[in-house]
């Protein structure tokens, strides 16, 4: 695991405190994101973790401040970033702080990388638009970009088309762009998207070699639990728009305690589980995840729980946390008696 080889500093690069995002206006607003907090540090790794529709995604592109301003918007909440709240920063700022402090890969690079324009120019445009201009200056930079993301032939690949590529060479001409300022954080929004194990791997220990020599900090978005567990330092798994449950990684696995992240983890595949333990099919959590437009009073995960009581439709439980930094929010299961209502580090 990433975390007992590097650990990361205290100090807190990131804070999202009680975020939220919504698409639509006025009585239809719907709420995509819905008082997500967290924190990240230097060197650090963080999986955001949950189904396809939990609002991982939405998450990540708030951060940046990268939502469409014609369907929705950041409504609350703050996005610290070495103290500057993101979320009320001049557009100029912004433009400023995207690719040069905080970087985004993300998902499906064929479709994010222009099919118009050779690798090479759409790196160097990076460094154009923070005013370094196209010269010979910039060229080097690019190819020391593509060395450093573990390409072969740098100089070659600098003239192909992404279509030229294949999707792990996509997925490292990504990284390089994300890494052309060396930010301080870098957000990969399902960076192994349609990758084969192999070139999965390769892309992952990529990230994570990177983040130890560089000391990036790292928000890994996925729905992989296998590379949680090798690849990250923390978990927040995400549901319906809320974190139900976030601590160190090795913690939350041993020890879940919210229902949710219990299926998650039961759903993995075990090697020779079938034959050794008379299991017939894979384990699944029952339903999906509720749309946008779907508000519950109480928990969101009430419907799919099978350890619901009726309280659980009553009122949203708080995120309680003890005092090793593991929180869930849950009704049902029995949290810690040193339990308390979590708050992110300053």
């Amino acid at each position: 695991m990433s975390g007992a080889a590097n650990k990361p500093q205290d100090a807190a690069v990131l804070q999202v405190r009680e975020l939220v995002t919504e698409f639509g206006s006025g009585p239809s607003a719907r709420r995509a994101v819905d008082g997500v907090s967290f924190s990240l540090r230097r060197g650090e790794v963080l999986g955001l973790v949950g189904e396809s529709g939990s609002g991982k995604s939405v998450t990540a592109l708030s951060l940046l401040r990268l939502i469409d301003r014609q369907a929705g918007r950041v409504s609350g909440g703050e996005i610290l970033f070495d103290g500057r709240d993101l979320r009320t920063a001049p557009d100029a700022q912004m433009r400023r702080i995207r690719g040069r402090e905080m970087s985004m890969v993300f998902q499906e690079p064929l479709s994010a990388l222009n099919p118009c324009y050779t690798v090479g120019d759409q790196i160097a445009e990076v460094f154009v638009a923070h005013g370094d201009g196209a010269g010979a200056a910039t060229r080097a930079r690019v190819l020391e970009l593509l060395s450093l993301v573990r390409i072969p032939d740098p100089v070659g690949i600098l003239r192909r088309y992404p279509h030229e590529l294949s999707g792990g060479m996509r997925q490292r001409v990504m990284i390089a762009m994300a890494l052309a300022y060396a930010p301080k954080v870098l957000i990969a929004d399902e960076p192994t998207t349609a990758l084969d194990v192999t070139t999965q791997a390769q892309v992952l220990d990529l990230i994570d070699g990177l983040r130890r020599e560089l000391g990036v900090a790292v928000l890994l978005i996925t729905h992989d639990m296998g590379v949680v567990a090798q690849y990250t330092d923390r978990v927040a798994v995400m549901y319906a728009g809320r974190i139900v449950e976030t601590g160190e990684v090795g913690e939350v696995f041993r020890r879940p305690r919210h229902p949710y992240t219990e299926g998650l983890l039961a759903s993995v595949p075990r090697l020779g589980q079938r034959w050794r333990e008379g299991v017939q099919r894979l384990a699944e959590i029952p339903g999906s995840v509720p749309g946008i437009g779907v508000i519950r009073q109480g928990c969101r995960f009430e419907p799919r729980c099978a350890r619901a009581e009726a309280r659980c439709a009553g009122a949203v439980p708080p995120l309680l946390s003890d005092a090793d930094g593991h929180a869930s929010a849950c009704w049902v299961t029995s949290a810690p008696a040193d339990a308390a209502p979590t708050k992110e580090p300053a």
